[in-house]
């Protein structure tokens, strides 16, 4: 894994077949699981349970559609106020308030 997270690893050809099975379960077991946040730099702000049941991907799915940075941090969405997250649109109208 050298200086990646378990959720920036994946499957590569040569993996060994005991590897591909573990890589092959990370999904359930990234919804299965609640983070601690403590710093917030190994938690994703978007695809790890962190804040409610489930992560904020399958809560907000329309704003997650649309964010550029999906695998972003939550400390790194915090550094800054207003929350650091762009979208590849704007968020105007009805639908958004």
């Amino acid at each position: 894994m050298h200086s990646k997270t378990l959720a920036q690893v994946t499957i590569r050809p040569n993996d060994s077949p005991f590897w591909k099975g573990l890589m092959r379960t990370k999904d359930l077991f990234f919804r299965r699981i609640k983070f601690v946040i403590g710093n917030g730099m190994s938690t994703r702000f978007w695809e790890d349970t962190w804040l409610g049941e489930t992560p904020l991907a399958l809560q907000y799915p329309t704003l997650y559609n649309i964010v550029q940075r999906k695998e972003d941090y939550v400390g790194n969405v915090f550094q800054n106020i207003p929350l650091n997250i762009q979208f590849r649109r704007t968020l105007v109208g009805e639908r958004w308030t």
